[in-house]
């Protein structure tokens, strides 16, 4: 297993990212200092020249992206949930535009965290559910085409209340028998949700495609209380030999850095 961490390529407040500052080379060179090979990146909407930039920094510095993240589409209001039909068209399309993005930057997929959308007070999960199934039914076989995937992330139902359990999202894409989908697994909603985190990871087995990593504080790995060596035992025990990438806050990015990958080398 590797390390990876997240990087956004533009200033942004949102969430758990590690660097935020969009500075790329000042980041990157952070990142080898410490072992880190990979990155899970955060982009707004961005031309192919500016993708093809993107690509080429990251090779340079002999790095890899993990899931790309299209995080601008949920600020401007996309979500597979969508009942407009319509605008449920529009969304899909726009979904397959950013795993093109994904393809050309050799990443491993497209995440899909709150862009898959919620239900509403008049419906129940299984309503959206099926909407959102039936979206990417069509994004995911898109996916497959072009040999990507689809990352579907289980979120606790204190941020979203569609699929909070790694568990519920294996089973979402058994029973809607959804291709070019797999999942980015976080250990924070995990444990929150989830029977634990070792039996989160058992039950997805073969379905992982990222595993998003951070201490239950969701700061740098080392000053929580999550048990490391069950978890990457779990990951081994299922063949899962990807990236382990940080997705946490952070005050200090070099501390961050140090302290997850000096606690998580002895795993690797």
């Amino acid at each position: 297993m590797k390390l990876a961490c997240a990087v956004s390529t533009y200033p942004t407040s949102f969430g758990p990212i590690v660097f935020k500052d969009g500075n790329l080379k000042e980041n990157f060179d952070l990142m080898k200092k410490y072992g880190y090979q990979g990155m899970d990146l955060f982009i707004k909407k961005t031309s192919r020249e500016q993708l093809l930039e993107y690509k080429k920094l990251i090779k340079d510095y002999g790095m890899d992206v993990v899931t790309l993240f299209a995080i601008y589409l949920g600020e401007s209001g996309v979500k597979l949930s969508e009942k407009d039909p319509a605008l449920r068209r529009r969304n899909v399309d726009l979904m397959k535009e950013q795993l093109d993005n994904a393809k050309e930057l050799d990443s491993v997929g497209l995440g899909l965290g709150y862009i898959r959308g919620a239900h509403s007070e008049d419906e129940t999960e299984a309503d959206a559910k099926k909407r959102i199934a039936e979206a990417l039914y069509e994004i995911g076989d898109y996916a497959a085409q072009i040999g990507s995937t689809i990352l579907l992330e289980p979120i606790n139902r204190y941020e979203i209340n569609t699929i909070n359990k790694a568990t519920d999202a294996v089973d979402f894409i058994k029973e809607n028998n959804l291709k070019g989908v797999t999942l980015q697994l976080d250990m924070f909603h995990m444990n929150i949700e989830d029977k634990s985190i070792p039996y989160a990871i058992e039950y997805a087995k073969g379905l992982i495609s990222n595993l998003h990593v951070s201490s239950s504080n969701r700061y740098a790995v080392g000053t929580g209380h999550f048990d490391f060596a069950e978890v990457t035992a779990a990951l081994r025990k299922v063949g899962y030999d990807g990236f382990l990438t940080l997705e946490a806050f952070s005050t200090d990015a070099d501390e961050t850095l140090r302290m997850t990958a000096e606690n998580l080398k002895k795993y690797l």
